[in-house]
């Protein structure tokens, strides 16, 4: 596998489970960070595991979605971290220590602290068909808890039109709602029977936000159905919902 491949599958690998190992080169820990009133600092711990010195560079952002659930990043000075740039030699640690200087809000705060390596200037040229370098940037989650923390949310709008199941996951609490397997929509004909099961994306929802969901229902099952449920299973507590339906729905 040539290098280019090697650092495509770290990527991918990655982005899909979300690992403390941020590249075969560097890892941290811990996963998240939790401040609140109590614990208003924390540190990060970065390894350097591969076998040459890394210079990382570190960014904090505010977190926050919009109407579709879709994660916005912009840059904030509320989140106080350092050191912003250093470099670890093979085999060595370095704490980036982290905190909030404001007083916790009635709704949880959320930010990214964005951990990156700064790639090296290469003295030689790449071979041909190598010249797509892939930097690995680890995002890690900053939760800053409300003095009275409250989870709460529900399923709106489940909907079946014209085939297409809708719905909307929503966090009418004031702290994150996480989703480790996201939400499962299941379909069941007049008898009972389950004729459909469906994996929906569904991670975190922030507080007061949102996020739509949806889903195409074959023709020839979306003709059998009788219900269709919704589940989605938070940290905290279980959203369900009900819909009963109809052939109208699949026309």
């Amino acid at each position: 596998m040539t290098r280019l491949a090697c650092r495509i599958a770290l990527l991918l690998a990655f982005l899909a489970a979300g690992l403390a190992r941020a590249s075969s080169d560097y890892s941290i820990t811990p996963l998240r960070i939790d401040l609140d009133r109590n614990a208003r600092s924390a540190v990060v711990t970065l390894g350097n595991t591969g076998d040459e010195s890394i210079d990382f560079q570190v960014s904090a952002m505010d977190w926050s979605q919009d109407a579709e659930g879709r994660d916005l990043y912009t840059p904030t000075p509320e989140l106080v971290f350092f050191p912003k740039i250093f470099t670890l030699k093979v085999g060595e640690s370095r704490v980036i220590r982290v905190g909030t200087q404001s007083v916790p809000p009635a709704t949880e705060r959320t930010y990214r602290l964005f951990v990156e390596p700064i790639p090296k200037r290469r003295e030689e040229p790449l071979p041909p068909g190598a010249n797509v370098a892939v930097t690995l940037r680890f995002a890690l989650p900053v939760f800053v808890k409300p003095p009275l923390p409250h989870a709460a949310g529900d399923v709106e709008g489940l909907a079946l039109r014209q085939g297409q199941a809708s719905l909307v996951v929503r966090n009418t609490g004031n702290e994150h709602l996480r989703f480790d397997e996201g939400a499962t929509l299941v379909g069941r004909d007049a008898a009972g029977a389950e004729i459909l099961s469906q994996k929906l994306e569904l991670r975190y929802v922030l507080a007061g936000s949102g996020r739509p969901l949806s889903f195409a229902i074959p023709k020839e099952v979306c003709a059998r159905l009788a219900t269709l449920d919704v589940t989605a299973r938070a940290s905290q507590f279980t959203l369900s919902r009900q819909l009963a339906t109809t052939r109208a729905g699949c026309e």
